[in-house]
């Protein structure tokens, strides 16, 4: 899908402004279908020039012959045009996106993609438009769950609801092309209810655009693995639109923290397949502050923009949160508008942002200036320095030959 050049300045505009809108985030989630049906169509012609290999697996059997990767496409097409509504929800599956980019490269080496995982989606789909196909018992099918024989092993799911605004998202531990981002939590629900449920409290009352944004376009939880000494750990993926993979969280209000940052990444990866903000070819590496390792222009500036919205949510925080959070968020607020500030700077004088990445830029440092005078405890604002000079340290011995 393209988009106008209005329509592509009015969105970048919006995103530098804020929280993404309502409006902002049904045209990126347009933009990721359209994507997704260009992918397949691209894996369609792939597996035809390579003469279309039977599926092992997924779909029984009939009469000796197995389903083909063109009976799957010829399908697929079908519902496209008989059940556009359930192809609408399905081709946007996160996992939908990372199975097709895996299928073009092992096609670009002349290798056999996944044809299988291709079949039970297919299953899926033909499941939803109200068809019946025969399915061998233990076929995952993918965003529905496990056919066990008679019945399915579904996937779960984790709802929360606060202030009139509902979140609902897949609990998806096991399917293969969401294994990407570390080691796999458990799939149990429980224990992530009630700290989901208390973050999008937190949202919803406090950060309502933001937490309109999250329910969006916060379709799959990724449980991750817990890390050493509990330091949680969250990311995102470009291909996979919607996911979020999330490791326990320690508290609520780290959960809303980093569903904040996380979603900021799903947008403007998707913003990024509609217009480039930075020159891709420029070589060089740029000093992140929340990073230990030298970084290209595009990366610092996802960055950028989550960190502004890590910054807000704090902002917040201190001035609305519950007093027994106050100095947290107050020395949170401090050191992230400070490290914010000096990033955006770097990026705004590099010289290689296009002209919708200048837009973008600018209108993020013009939304945190006033903020920069706002005058906050001298404790905190000592802590905030600290924190920054021992990133910098650390970052410049880990990083021997360049300069801030």
């Amino acid at each position: 899908m393209s988009l106008a050049p209005a329509d592509v300045e009015h969105l970048v505009r919006d995103l530098g402004a804020g929280d993404p809108t309502p409006r902002d985030m049904r045209t990126l989630r347009a933009v990721q279908l359209a994507r997704n049906q260009v992918l397949i169509e691209a894996v369609r012609r792939g597996v035809a020039e390579r003469g279309g290999v039977a599926e092992r697996g997924g779909v029984a059997e009939r009469g000796g012959d197995g389903a083909s990767a063109s009976a799957s496409f010829e399908t697929l097409a079908e519902l496209q045009e008989a059940a556009p509504e359930v192809m609408a929800e399905l081709l946007v599956l996160p996992q939908v996106g990372c199975w097709a980019v895996e299928s073009l490269r092992l096609l670009r080496r002349r290798e056999q993609p996944d044809l299988a995982y291709l079949a039970a989606f297919t299953a899926g789909a033909a499941i939803r438009a109200g068809r019946r196909p025969e399915l061998t018992p233990g076929t995952y099918v993918p965003g529905l769950g496990t056919y066990v024989g008679g019945g399915w092993r579904g996937l779960p799911w984790l709802r929360a609801e606060a202030d009139g605004l509902a979140l609902a998202v897949r609990l998806e531990a096991g399917d293969p092309y969401l294994a990407g981002y570390g080691p796999r939590g458990a799939a149990e629900p429980g224990p992530w209810r009630p700290s989901l449920r208390a973050a999008w409290r937190t949202l919803a009352e406090r950060h309502r655009p933001a937490a309109e944004a999250i329910a969006a376009g916060f379709t799959t939880l990724v449980p991750l693995a817990s890390r050493p000494g509990g330091k949680p750990a969250s990311a995102t993926s470009g291909w996979a639109y919607g996911a979020i993979a999330l490791s326990p969280p320690p508290d609520a209000v780290t959960l809303a923290e980093s569903l904040v940052h996380e979603i900021r990444h799903l947008v403007l990866g998707a913003v990024e397949d509609v217009v480039p903000l930075a020159d891709a070819a420029d070589p060089r590496r740029w000093y992140a502050p929340w990073r230990s390792d030298p970084r290209p222009l595009g990366a610092l500036l996802q960055g950028c923009y989550a960190s502004m919205a890590i910054t807000a949510f704090w902002r917040t925080e201190h001035a609305c949160g519950p007093p027994e959070l106050r100095e947290r968020a107050e020395a949170e607020y401090a050191h992230r508008r400070a490290i914010t500030a000096g990033a955006l700077r770097r990026t705004a004088e590099s010289g290689a942002l296009t002209a919708a990445g200048e837009t973008l830029v600018a209108g993020l440092r013009a939304r945190l200036e006033p903020w920069l005078g706002e005058r906050l405890s001298p404790a905190a604002e000592v802590l905030a320095e600290r924190r920054g000079a021992e990133h910098r340290a650390r970052w410049l011995r880990a990083n021997p030959g360049f300069t801030l």
